[in-house]
């Protein structure tokens, strides 16, 4: 049975709009323990993201999964709109009755998310998709939320845009849980690849995959705790996962079938060693935490912020304040408006 895609619509736009029935449905969809599996995929414009989701999407479709695909687009920093075009790009997948593709507007969101991504996820796994593919705007050192929200991070690279550099910087090293040099018919391809292993070699030990722990463990690793939570570490007993870097090549359709089982081979090794819980766990808690930072500066009125920002801006370009005490006079004032709002003052 295909998906009623008029229904999935809906209920996505009352929670990305956060329409009166929206709370009810977000009540429902937490209340469940149905958590979807998310493969997010980022990378710099122009290395085929979209593409190699919509084989991706359609390669799971077609093994019987329900696939819901989630594009999300850049906005203006002024009017906040967007284009949204991502979806035009995946015509293979969204043919398929058991694939959904949605387009989220990033709604000028730093990190490379929209606002409401998490929440849309959770619903979309109330609605029983079984996975859930996130193409983020970009990457970089700054762009990497999509860490925080996926189960399974695929970083895509292409040759001809100086990613020789790019696998140095350790933003993308540290993101990464599969890397996919893309394009990969083009001249350049290997030495991205290799370059990209190479950086790899510095940090992990054994091969791409899930490693044994008989393979004798890298200081790095091992002293790293977020990639030990992430990937296990060769010095404590246990296997462990080195992120493999394939070549693919979305317009020939080569590579995408080896790209698919490596993502579904890292969610079994990470569910089988109870690292998806603790991915979650610290999923919800960063999502809590991005609430409240959006609340209290709500709770502000916009407006009503803006005067004491200005004073506080030109005390600190008098020499009177340093930006620490300035952020911590914001803070009082966002403070004082949360408690207002709650009590029902003004």
């Amino acid at each position: 049975m295909g998906i009623d895609l008029r229904r999935v619509a809906r209920t996505l736009s009352a929670v990305e709009n956060r329409r009166p029935e929206a709370d009810e449905l977000l009540r429902k969809a937490y209340a469940l323990t149905r958590p979807v599996p998310v493969i997010g995929l980022t990378g710099p414009p122009g290395a085929g993201k979209s593409t190699l989701v919509d084989l991706l999407a359609l390669h799971w479709a077609e093994g019987g999964a329900r696939v819901a695909v989630l594009a999300i687009d850049p906005s203006s920093p002024y009017t906040g709109g967007a284009v949204l075009g991502d979806r035009f790009r995946m015509d293979k997948a969204s043919a398929h009755p058991n694939v959904f593709v949605r387009s989220l507007s990033s709604r000028g969101h730093v990190g490379g998310l929209s606002r409401a991504v998490q929440d849309v996820v959770t619903v979309l796994g109330a609605l029983d998709f079984d996975r859930v593919i996130v193409e983020t705007v970009g990457s970089g050192q700054s762009d990497i939320e999509v860490a925080q929200l996926a189960d399974c991070v695929v970083v895509v690279s292409v040759p001809g845009l100086g990613d020789h550099i790019q696998a140095a910087k350790a933003g993308i090293l540290e993101i990464g849980d599969l890397y996919a040099v893309n394009k990969a018919d083009l001249p350049g391809a290997d030495t991205v690849a290799g370059h990209l292993t190479a950086n790899l070699d510095l940090i992990y030990p054994g091969e791409g995959g899930v490693n044994a722990a008989s393979v004798s463990g890298h200081g790095v690793l091992a002293a790293n705790a977020a990639l030990h939570e992430r990937h296990g570490t060769a010095q404590q007993g246990e296997s462990f996962w080195r992120p493999p870097v394939l070549r693919v090549s979305a317009r020939q359709g080569s590579g995408v079938v080896e790209l698919a089982a490596a993502c579904d081979a890292f969610l079994s090794w990470q569910h089988d060693s109870g690292r998806a819980l603790h991915r979650r766990a610290e999923r919800r808690r960063l999502h809590i935490l991005r609430l409240v930072t959006a609340r209290l500066l709500q709770a502000s009125h916009g407006q009503a912020l803006l005067p004491v920002l200005q004073a506080q801006a030109e005390a600190l370009s008098g020499g009177l304040s340093t930006p620490e005490q300035a952020a911590d006079a914001v803070i009082d004032q966002l403070c004082l408006a949360w408690a207002a709002a709650r009590s029902g003052g003004p």
